[in-house]
């Protein structure tokens, strides 16, 4: 998978990039959907399978167009409060397992957020990117005009490529969307998350030194520092879950939340696993945490024999 991210090279590498059955589409370059993609949920992937399945095809390259930053934060949309479900290193490992050919990184700023649709079309996706055909949701919208994908039809018969709507994905008779997968993981519903995500909700980061008391109780702990500050944390709670670090993967069971046993003056919410199995030294490693299933809220105990107690338990309920 090729990522490409100065605007400087789009024509250049899509004008050399060019292949097509005669008459299937009326551009050369490659078929294309545009999207934040946020969480890369099973909506999206619907869609992003249907742009692979067209590409086939059609012997074009499959081409996602996102942007960055979020345009939440440019323009000013509460950004403070937003909270991200992938980061874009995670973004881009679920866009290769989806055998997407390019990923296209276009920087927002107020210029792209002042563009309408038409504008943003002609300037980009036509002069820049040539593209042969544009694949859309059910429910997209994008430009400053904000236009609908019924809207789209007369830009694209005016500027002479495809255009493919891809209908609404259900599962589990719901519709998949990033804000209600976030509403889910800030109540810390993981199993019905996990399901609308189509995987194990996960956040990446770095194991740093802590203040060993878990050690104290023959339950060691991971103290991490996640490395995209705006990645959404669960729910305060203690959590089934799977740990990847050193290339192998176990068993574990992390706690996110406030530790009021250990510190009930603490104000700062910190995340920290106890890795089954395990008692390598691993500070300063990286480290991935897949969240399965919360198994209890943060308690306050008093004392530590009595958290040892509920540890031992907690345990057995995995």
């Amino acid at each position: 998978m090729k990522i490409i991210n100065s605007l400087d090279s789009l024509k250049s590498e899509f004008q050399h990039n060019s292949s097509s059955l005669e008459g299937a589409v009326c551009g050369l370059g490659p078929i294309i959907t545009i999207g934040i993609f946020d969480g890369v949920h099973t909506g999206h992937v619907a869609l992003l399978n249907r742009m692979v399945e067209i590409s086939k095809l059609y012997q074009k390259e499959s081409t996602v167009l996102t942007f960055s930053p979020h345009p939440r934060i440019v323009l000013l949309q509460d950004p403070q409060k937003l909270k991200i479900l992938t980061s874009q290193n995670e973004k881009m490992k679920h866009f290769e397992r989806l055998n997407i050919d390019n990923v296209v990184v276009l920087p927002f700023n107020q210029e792209t957020a002042s563009l309408t649709a038409e504008k943003f079309i002609e300037d980009i996706l036509v002069n820049k990117l040539n593209i042969s055909r544009l694949v859309v949701g059910f429910n997209h919208r994008f430009g400053s005009d904000r236009i609908t994908s019924e809207n789209l039809e007369k830009i694209s018969e005016k500027f002479g490529f495809g255009l493919e709507k891809v209908p609404s994905f259900d599962i589990y008779n719901q519709i998949p969307s990033s804000s209600q997968i976030r509403e889910l993981l800030f109540l810390g519903d993981i199993q019905q998350a996990n399901k609308l995500l189509g995987y194990n909700y996960t956040i990446e980061g770095k194991v740093i030194e802590g203040n060993k008391i878990g050690r104290t109780m023959a339950f060691p702990t991971a103290n991490i520092m996640v490395k995209e500050t705006r990645k959404l944390i669960p729910a305060n709670g203690v959590y089934a879950s799977l740990v990847k670090v050193k290339n192998r993967c176990y068993k574990g069971m992390t706690n996110i939340g406030l530790r009021p046993t250990i510190n009930e003056k603490n104000k700062h919410s910190s995340i920290e696993v106890h890795i089954l199995d395990f008692d390598d030294n691993i500070y300063y490693e990286d480290i991935e945490i897949e969240f399965i299933e919360k198994i209890r809220d943060e308690i306050k105990f008093p004392n530590l024999k009595e958290l040892k107690k509920q540890i031992e338990l907690d345990m057995l309920n995995f």
